[in-house]
């Protein structure tokens, strides 16, 4: 009986915040990752540079450099950030896709980027969703690992499944759940508020409502007689942290994330409080959401323990750029009572918690 003998095909290394820093195949030099926010910017193997070039969250061109000469090849990709035409300094280089994101091997990659905008690994020809945490195989239309967020979490009940099965429609840069694509957003927009800073007409105790993203929003209302700022967004409780993560773009902000994107938008100062509508933003007590953004602001903030369900009831915009706002509700997952924002009953099933400086 012959011994069962494995052939390393590469080691992989990992970064202190879990990304991939590094890999290297059999008999070929060390490729090193480099990440602008959670996005790959440039990848460096021996004496190749390659670096890519966006504007937010679309790609525009790569550049490679090597032994002094410098190559630019211009990317078209849809609307979910697949690389679809690469135009280099002679012609143009259709990609397709399968709707799971396998294609054919080529000699020598277009593009450092492919499906999604992900990095295929040169080895397996799998994606490293997440920057390295989970492999997703196209061709096999699966994750090659169960996910640490399943069954009970947002990962959803199949571990393993990408996209809850509609690859077409939606997209995955973590590597944990679905993040809907940007044709999504763009449709449901039409729909929606706009994501610019709006000129409402107030009307109750709810005015100056922003759209941030499709997942969040923040606007103010009066508490005690001074205003006050809201934040109403996804909030995501792991193990993984020690307090809650908020779901944006993609992008599982902290405290300092999530303010720093407010701060874009509003002026913190200026308010006397903050409220932070955003599933489990309390747990963890001084470890929580809540907590650390009361420290960042030097605001008292609040939060809550558990979930929390906050409807938002706007019309669709007029055509004079206002917002017919008829009322925000709170509710919880177990008691679906409407609550009007001004006039919450301290007698419903939610746990808020409020957090000093």
């Amino acid at each position: 009986m012959q011994p069962n003998r494995e052939t390393l095909l590469c080691r992989y290394h990992y970064d202190p915040l879990d990304r991939l820093a590094d890999c290297t195949p059999a008999v070929q030099a060390t490729t090193r990752r480099f990440y602008l926010k959670d996005r790959l910017a440039t990848e460096i193997q021996g004496a190749v540079q390659r670096s890519i070039m966006q504007h937010e969250d679309q790609l525009l061109a790569q550049q490679q450099h090597q032994s002094g000469v410098v190559d630019t090849r211009l990317l078209a990709t849809d609307q979910q950030r697949s690389v679809l035409n690469v135009l280099d300094a002679t012609r143009l280089n259709p990609l397709a896709y399968a709707p799971y994101g396998h294609r054919p091997a080529e000699n020598g990659p277009l593009s450092l980027l492919g499906f999604n905008g992900e990095r295929p690994d040169p080895v397996t020809g799998c994606y490293l969703l997440g920057n390295g945490y989970r492999a997703f195989n196209p061709v096999l239309m699966r994750f090659n690992s169960p996910d640490s967020w399943s069954p009970f979490g947002e990962g959803g009940l199949n571990g393993y499944a990408y996209c809850v099965g509609d690859p077409v429609n939606e997209s995955d840069r973590t590597g944990h759940m679905v993040n809907p694509n940007n044709f999504t957003k763009s449709l449901r927009s039409t729909t929606s508020l706009s994501t610019r800073p709006l000129s409402t007409r107030p009307q109750g105790s709810i005015s100056n409502i922003r759209r941030v993203s499709d997942e969040m929003a923040i606007y103010d209302d009066i508490y005690k007689g001074k205003p006050r700022l809201n934040i109403d967004a996804h909030g995501i409780d792991t193990p993984t942290f020690k307090s809650t993560r908020v779901s944006l773009n993609g992008e599982l902000l902290d405290a300092k994330g999530l303010l720093s994107e407010v701060e874009k938008h509003v002026n913190p100062k200026e308010y006397s409080n903050v409220r932070l509508l955003i599933c489990h933003s309390a747990n963890g007590g001084t470890d929580s959401l809540a907590a650390r953004i009361s420290q960042l602001s030097n605001k008292p903030t609040k939060g809550f323990i558990g979930e929390v369900i906050v409807e938002n009831e706007l019309e669709l915009l007029t055509t004079n750029g206002l917002v017919e706002q008829k009322r925000i509700r709170m509710q919880t997952d177990k008691q679906r009572l409407p609550i009007v924002v001004s006039l919450i009953d301290k007698s419903r099933n939610y746990k808020p918690r409020k957090f000093y400086p």
